[in-house]
């Protein structure tokens, strides 16, 4: 049974510091989903525990190193038992459940040699909106509550 302990957006930024020393060449991430919400959370200073702790962060990358740190983090991993959640890479395609000119709005950051790329909250919010998990809305409530977003 995977574990949910994905609480907060410091354990996010600590995983991508992580994986940035690790790596040996300029590599980029994009972080989609509930650990993307944290990360923002982190970003703008909010101490604000997730409802219903995610059990995994979704990023996309086009490194095969990045890729390879994400695989070893899989589901059931000594990561996740180390740390309480898994790494989900995801493909590109998913980007597709998102508006078409969310590039516009994401924040970018450098943390060593990766660069993180982050849809705004709003657009994180547009898979959940159409899953309408219970999850899903806790998610969507929490980042209303905490200033994430307007929707």
């Amino acid at each position: 049974m995977p574990r949910r302990e994905l609480t907060n957006g410091q354990q996010v930024h600590d995983w991508l510091k992580e994986v940035s020393e690790a790596i040996t060449a300029p590599a980029e991430i994009t972080l989609i989903g509930s650990g993307a919400l944290l990360w923002h959370a982190f970003d703008r200073g909010i101490q604000a525990e997730l409802p219903e702790a995610s059990m995994d962060v979704d990023p996309l990358t086009n490194s095969e190193e990045v890729a390879r740190i994400c695989y070893d983090a899989l589901i059931g991993s000594p990561f996740e038992q180390t740390h309480g959640w898994h790494v989900n890479l995801m493909p590109d395609t998913v980007l597709r459940e998102f508006p078409a000119d969310w590039q516009e709005r994401a924040t970018k950051r450098h943390v060593g040699q990766l660069d993180v790329i982050v849809p705004a909250p709003e657009d994180l919010l547009v898979p959940k909106l159409k899953r309408g998990e219970p999850r899903d809305m806790k998610h969507i409530e929490w980042a209303k509550r905490i200033g994430l977003t307007r929707q």
